[in-house]
C-alpha cells in the first residue's frame, strides 16, 4: 500500500463516507457535554456580526451540535430584535445553571464540561431551509464546578396547585 497514510497501515476500502461532509445529528434526545464556548467575529456573508457559539459533544457518537447566539452590532445601542437575542443567550446561561448574579461574569472555562440532556428537533424556517434546534423544555443540566446546578422545581401538591385532582 502506498499513499498519504500508508505508513499507518490504514485501509480505506471499508470506511464509509458521510453525505456532504457534515453529518447533522438526527432528531432525538441526547446526553451531551459542553465541549467548547467561543466567540466568532464576522463571517464571509456577515463580516460585521459576532456570535457566541456553544459546541455540544453528543454522547459517544462523535457528533457535535453548535448553538449560536448573535451579539448586537452596536452593543451601546442594541435594537429590540438584538435585545431579544440576548434574552435567548441569557436563558441558555441560566439553563446551564449559571446563577443570575453571575451571567455577566461567567467564563468559557467555567462552562466547558457541563453535562446534561436535551432534545433536538428539525423544523422548516421562514426562508424554506430546515433548522435544528434544542427543544427548550427538555434541556436539563448537571452543572459543573463553579456553576451551580439549576434549581429543581418543587413537586406540585394540592396546596401548591388548587386545580390538581386528589
Amino acid at each position: 500500500m502506498a499513499g498519504l497514510i500508508a505508513e499507518f497501515g490504514i485501509d480505506l476500502d471499508n470506511v464509509e463516507v458521510s453525505e456532504g461532509g457534515f453529518e447533522r445529528p438526527k432528531d432525538d434526545i441526547y446526553e451531551w457535554e459542553l465541549g467548547n464556548v467561543s466567540l466568532k467575529q464576522g463571517s464571509k456573508n456577515n463580516p460585521n456580526r459576532s456570535w457566541i457559539i456553544f459546541e455540544y459533544l453528543l454522547g459517544d457518537s462523535g457528533l457535535k451540535f453548535s448553538e449560536l447566539f448573535e451579539l448586537p452590532v452596536d452593543p451601546r445601542n442594541p435594537s429590540d430584535k438584538e435585545i431579544q437575542r440576548l434574552g435567548f443567550y441569557k436563558q441558555r446561561l441560566l439553563s446551564l445553571g449559571v446563577a443570575p448574579e453571575n451571567v455577566n461574569n461567567i467564563t468559557a472555562d467555567e462552562l466547558v464540561g457541563t453535562r446534561g440532556t436535551f432534545e433536538l428537533r428539525t423544523k422548516p424556517g421562514k426562508d424554506g431551509n430546515e433548522y435544528q434546534n434544542i427543544v427548550g423544555s427538555t434541556f436539563k443540566t448537571n452543572g459543573v464546578d463553579g456553576v451551580a446546578p439549576a434549581p429543581k422545581a418543587a413537586p406540585a401538591s394540592a396546596v401548591a396547585n388548587p386545580f390538581a385532582k386528589n
